[in-house]
């Protein structure tokens, strides 16, 4: 029989066996493709980019070794895939050989060039599976790189928030000691005059000893906000501009938990396990490859060209591939799993956040409003103690709680410009808020 006859019996029967289904990659491709949540979407403004605030907060995050990392690992990805694309090539190699042969006494030695030429005929598909489960990890590797950069913008955006928060709350405790130190003084002066007792004396002690720690942990929280600005921004200004308050989420709860870039990620991480799979049932199955051989012949006129046409089929006495099956299900059901529980977990971090936007709204209503009684409250001690019906340790005491009122205010607020964020973190829109470009792997 001759090889193109044995080549064409081969190629005959193989294409009536039945090659593996590797997963269809394109829903999640779409849900990663330019123009989605996190890269480049129109879904929220970007006004916050084109703002100081904003512009820090970009530069901040691409800046951030995070992000070099997470380009890393797509470069990696990217390298796989492209080693898997060439699995369907043919592989040319280049050698010597050298041969000595001895007749009649006489020995005769030949050195020349090889050139081999290796091409797969038909592998079931594993090779195309391998390539589908590369792919899939590129896809895995882009939803990681958008979750990396959104949490590093919302760390960012904390930070930012979080020195400015640390300085009106260390302002507000000297303005609190300063105003506590006066109201002292004139206990102590009236003490002397015999206006006042030594108690009222002994308890403006205390509310000032109070007001010093106080002032001291503010101090301290300072310096500790201004480390973490540092590392992420560089030397803090003197002044920094206020926070743009955060867009609204977009979409409905369905679909910005479609929209989490780990939920991408898991999904993606699913399919490439489906592939791994595909590709492992499929080396069950019988591979062909042709190998061919070009050297000089021996004579010296010409080329000795060679030609093979293989089969492989392994009866897996040792269970390997069977193993290897049995591994590959293994990990596609716990990557499932995986997906369905991040699934559940974005699911209920999207209705804490909601819910906190919405206790955080009352919650600065509420604080305002304290903030105005209190304030209130100063202003009629005041007066009660000009006419002789109140204390001074009365007027301390309002004092006291009029900057615990403010202090609370100044919490809500900046616990809400980071609620607000952190909703935009979950589905990846945050990077589009901010304008942030996320740079891409060469393919």
């Amino acid at each position: 029989m001759s090889l193109r006859r044995a080549v064409a019996l081969v190629m005959v029967a193989l294409s009536a066996a039945a090659c593996t289904d590797v997963p269809d990659l394109a829903p999640v491709s779409a849900r990663l493709a330019p123009g989605t949540a996190g890269l480049g979407a129109d879904r929220v403004p970007d006004d916050a980019a084109h703002t100081p605030f904003g512009r820090r907060i970009a530069r901040a995050v691409r800046a951030a070794p995070a992000l070099g990392r997470s380009l890393a690992d797509l470069r990696a990805a990217r390298a796989e895939t492209a080693a898997a694309d060439g699995a369907l090539r043919p592989d040319v190699s280049l050698g010597l050989r050298t041969e000595a042969r001895r007749v009649a006494g006489v020995t005769a030695r030949d050195t020349a060039p090889v050139l081999r030429v290796s091409q797969l005929v038909y592998d079931a598909g594993a090779a195309r599976a391998d390539r589908t489960a590369a792919r899939a990890s590129v896809l895995q590797s882009r939803a990681q790189q958008i979750e990396t950069a959104a949490q590093t913008t919302l760390a960012a955006v904390d930070t930012y928030q979080r020195l400015i928060t640390s300085r009106r709350l260390s302002a507000l405790a000297e303005e609190e000691l300063r105003s506590l130190r006066r109201i002292a003084q004139r206990i102590e002066e009236r003490a002397e005059r015999g206006a006042a007792s030594g108690a009222e004396t002994l308890v403006a002690r205390s509310r000032i000893a109070s007001a010093e720690t106080r002032r001291v942990e503010a101090r301290a929280r300072l310096d500790r906000a201004a480390a973490a600005y540092r590392r992420s921004f560089g030397a803090p200004p003197a002044h920094l501009p206020a926070p743009v308050p955060a867009p609204a989420l977009p979409a409905a709860a369905g679909d910005a938990v479609a929209e989490s870039p780990r939920l991408r990620a898991a999904a993606a991480r699913l399919e490439a396990a489906e592939a791994e799979l595909a590709a492992a049932r499929a080396r069950r199955a019988p591979a062909v490859k042709l190998d061919a051989t070009g050297r000089r012949a021996p004579s010296g006129d010409g080329l000795d060209i060679g030609l093979d046409l293989s089969l492989k089929y392994s009866l897996d006495t040792r269970g390997a591939r069977r193993a290897a099956v049995a591994a590959a299900e293994a990990r596609r059901d716990a990557a499932r799993a995986d997906r369905d529980r991040l699934r559940r977990e974005v699911r209920e971090a999207l209705a804490v956040v909601r819910s906190d936007q919405a206790a955080g709204t009352a919650r600065i209503a509420a604080a305002r409003e304290a903030v105005r009684a209190q304030e209130a409250r100063v202003a009629a001690v005041r007066d009660q103690f000009r006419i002789g019906r109140s204390r001074l340790v009365d007027l301390l005491d309002a004092r006291r709680d009029a900057i615990r009122a403010r202090e609370t205010l100044i919490r809500a607020e900046a616990e809400r410009v980071l609620t607000d964020y952190a909703a935009l973190a979950l589905t990846g829109d945050i990077l589009d808020v901010f304008d942030i470009d996320l740079p891409e792997a060469e393919p």
